[in-house]
């Protein structure tokens, strides 16, 4: 019997892909200024948020939001942001606000502050996700498409509001950037052919923690790309918030040292990135770049600071059916988590 979406993914242009990224590319030192404008950044106290966090800084944007689990962790990380940026010395400009993915209650909480206290909100970078190797269920859902992907997509739609209000007096376009990864390219995705995915991919007997992660990366474009799609067949062209999705690059980041692994495969993986891997700094660059790129990024995935294709088979029917079926079904979750957050963005 044929699978209604039979994905296959490419490895050999991916792997000539990452190769060429990792060797012979790298992002630029983003100069754009940020005077005047308010940033918030997710998983911001350490990695790629925290070098991310430091270049908001540096590029003087006027207020920046660390959004953290463990506030503690976050004032850290604020401290050293002061002691490395020397041109600047304004404190009040970084505050650190507590918010866990893994709860629906904490990411609607960090919303509602947001809409309350920010009276603008010009760049929204979706940082935090994890990878982890261990299963786990948050409020129904296994752990990684929890936080990588739920309220990942809550908390952006429960935000975009203020971004698009933030448009009607801002000097440039605002954005909402989802960092994402290459690794969206090795999805083989066979829950999708179920009738509920999410359901499917709660089945403790078939997880494998890398490949929930590589899927959680998948859906995450798959929405953008379909959310873009609609919102743009509703609208003028010309976008109010610039949506988009960054790729890092492979760095040594808490993100690959956060879990327990045997001891060879730390060995091996400790030398695969000291060869091919991007130092933190490097990889936050993109998502910097990401929150500062023209409209020619909107709906788009960006590797190395510029546009790129995602995997070949997305841009085909099965893509597109794909991404209708993969945003209705988050859709479905997040309308049970906040009834009415579909029309309130314009869906």
């Amino acid at each position: 019997m044929s699978e209604e979406f039979p994905i296959q993914p490419k490895f050999g242009p991916f792997l000539r892909l990452f190769l060429h990224s990792q060797l012979f590319c790298t992002p630029q030192l983003p100069t754009q200024s940020f005077a005047d404008q308010t940033v918030i950044i997710t998983g911001a106290n350490v990695g790629l948020g925290l070098e991310a966090a430091r270049h908001f800084y540096r590029l003087n944007c006027a207020r920046l939001i660390i959004a953290v689990r463990t506030v503690s962790k976050g004032q850290t990380a604020k401290e050293d942001i002061l002691q490395t940026v020397k041109h600047r010395n304004e404190a009040d400009a970084i505050e650190v606000w507590d918010l866990d993915l893994t709860s629906t209650a904490s990411t609607v909480a960090f919303a509602e502050r947001v809409n309350k206290e920010l009276p603008r909100v010009d760049v929204l970078v979706q940082n935090a996700g994890i990878n982890s190797k261990t299963y786990a269920v948050s409020e129904g859902i296994e752990q990684t498409m929890q936080v990588n992907v739920s309220n990942t997509f809550l908390l952006a739609l429960l935000l975009l509001p203020k971004l698009t209000e933030t448009a009607k007096s801002a000097k440039s376009l605002p954005h909402l950037t989802i960092v994402t990864s290459e690794a969206h390219h090795l999805a083989k995705f066979p829950q999708i052919n179920t009738p509920d995915i999410f359901e499917s991919l709660n089945d403790e007997k078939f997880y494998n923690g890398q490949s929930s992660y590589e899927i959680s990366k998948l859906m995450q474009i798959l929405f953008v790309r379909e959310f873009v799609s609609r919102i743009n067949a509703k609208n003028p062209p010309s976008p109010s918030v610039i949506v988009n999705l960054v790729n890092p690059g492979l760095c040594f980041s808490t993100l690959a040292t956060r879990n327990e692994k045997p001891l060879a495969a730390r060995i091996i993986g400790s030398i695969i990135y000291k060869i091919i891997g991007r130092t933190t700094e490097v990889g936050s660059r993109t998502l910097v770049l990401g929150a500062s790129a023209g409209p020619t990024s909107h709906g788009e995935y960006m590797s190395d600071g510029q546009n790129q294709d995602v995997e070949s088979w997305i841009y085909t029917d099965v893509g597109i059916r794909a991404q209708k079926k993969v945003f209705e079904q988050t859709m479905k979750v997040l309308e049970s988590r906040k009834p009415g957050l579909g029309y309130a963005v314009g869906l």
